[in-house]
């Protein structure tokens, strides 16, 4: 749109016009004398100006005003710079006229100068705007590159927490037993004639007996070695729970004897489960002869099944000695070293229950245990319903 700059229809209004600027917080006005006296300042010029008014000519200075000539009253126009102590530095469009012992200066910003300034301003916060945008998206990137680095790291200690564990295992409790293998058979051999067969006879049971611990740990050895390189095959079929259970209790059925412990299977009508056969003959052994373990003679086992609408529920209860509330959580962890002796001194590694839990979050399901010292401990595990979180 064409501007008319006729000034002629401001005549009517000139009071008014005087009246707005004298006022205006925008446009400056202010009367010097040659002395360096301010004689009148405006709202505007105050606003701009802290420090001394001469004093705050910057570029160019008062004295610099003072000195120059033009054939009008008009001695400069264009852009002075103001600035003191107690104000940064701004720069106007202005005016210095003069007349005799007196310099007037108008001045304010420059239009153009703002819109540039507005436009600058309003590139710089869109700029912003992106940068923070940017800066939300990397701070999301690095947060999932942390988690996963954290997710390795936690995946990397549980390595070498197996492998601190295959050693120790190998270097103590592989070794203990061959040992007293080699000590025994070493014993009974020098001996042989000597020895009657009383004597005979009880040194190959300890023989026998030792045979059997270190074939199970061996087994259990192999078993977790496989577990963690994924070389156990995974087929979980419909399985006959009572079956199955009862093939594992005869197997342990020695162990329970001795000790005069009695075992129960409790199906509740629940007849098949969805499971790898092997993996659940390993997880139910385990935890029954876990129960075994520590429970005193003449103690009771009871082996529980009940089912929901997502999965089976597979209880081992004892009346044995039970665990502390604070030891509960070292059963189920691998970096951390806790094992001990059974009613009968037997000896374990912690490997069968760690086993367990291998197992059982291999079908997709949970373990835990409820337990109170002197009074005996349930085991718990669920196995889901066919087709539900199987992965």
């Amino acid at each position: 749109m064409q501007m008319d700059n006729d000034p002629s229809p401001l005549i009517n209004w000139s009071e008014e016009i005087g009246e707005a600027i004298l006022k205006s917080k925008s446009f400056c006005i202010a009367i010097f004398s040659t002395r360096r006296e301010l004689l009148y300042a405006n709202e505007a010029f105050s606003l701009l100006v802290k420090d001394d008014p001469c004093d705050s000519f910057l570029n160019p200075s008062f004295s610099d005003l003072l000195v120059m000539r033009s054939p009008t009253s008009l001695v400069f126009n264009g852009f002075i710079t103001f600035g003191g102590h107690q104000s940064n530095n701004c720069s106007i469009v202005a005016q210095i006229f003069r007349k005799e012992n007196k310099l007037l200066l108008t001045g304010g910003v420059d239009t153009g100068q703002l819109l540039a300034q507005n436009s600058a301003m309003h590139q710089l916060n869109r700029e912003v705007i992106d940068l923070q945008r940017d800066l939300i998206k990397k701070t999301h990137e690095l947060e999932n590159t942390l988690s996963q680095l954290q997710k390795v790291n936690d995946e990397l200690t549980i390595l070498n927490a197996n492998k601190n564990r295959f050693i120790q295992i190998l270097g103590h409790d592989l070794k203990s037993p061959f040992t007293t293998l080699l000590g025994f058979s070493g014993l009974l051999l020098e001996n042989l004639h000597a020895y009657d067969m009383d004597r005979i006879e009880d040194l190959i049971k300890i023989i026998n007996k030792t045979s059997h611990q270190t074939f199970k740990l061996l087994e259990d050895l192999l078993l977790w070695s496989k577990a963690h390189s994924d070389r156990i095959p995974f087929e979980p079929v419909d399985i006959e729970f009572r079956t199955i259970c009862q093939q594992v209790v005869e197997s342990l059925m020695s162990n329970a004897m001795a000790k005069n412990i009695r075992i129960t299977i409790q199906d509740n009508d629940v007849s098949t489960v969805y499971a790898d056969e092997q993996m659940l003959k390993t997880i139910l052994r385990n935890l029954i002869s876990n129960a075994i373990k520590f429970t005193h003679r003449n103690g009771e086992i009871l082996i529980r099944v009940d089912k929901d609408q997502s999965s089976t529920i597979i209880t081992v209860t004892d009346n044995g000695v039970g665990i502390a509330h604070e030891q509960i959580d070292k059963i189920w962890d691998i970096t951390r070293d806790y094992t001990t002796e059974g009613t009968a001194n037997e000896k374990g590694t912690g490997l069968g229950l760690l086993l367990c839990k291998e197992f059982v979050e291999k079908h997709g399901g949970s373990i835990w245990v409820d337990s109170e010292p002197g009074k005996g401990s349930s085991f718990r595990f669920t196995l889901p319903i066919q087709g539900v979180n199987i992965e």
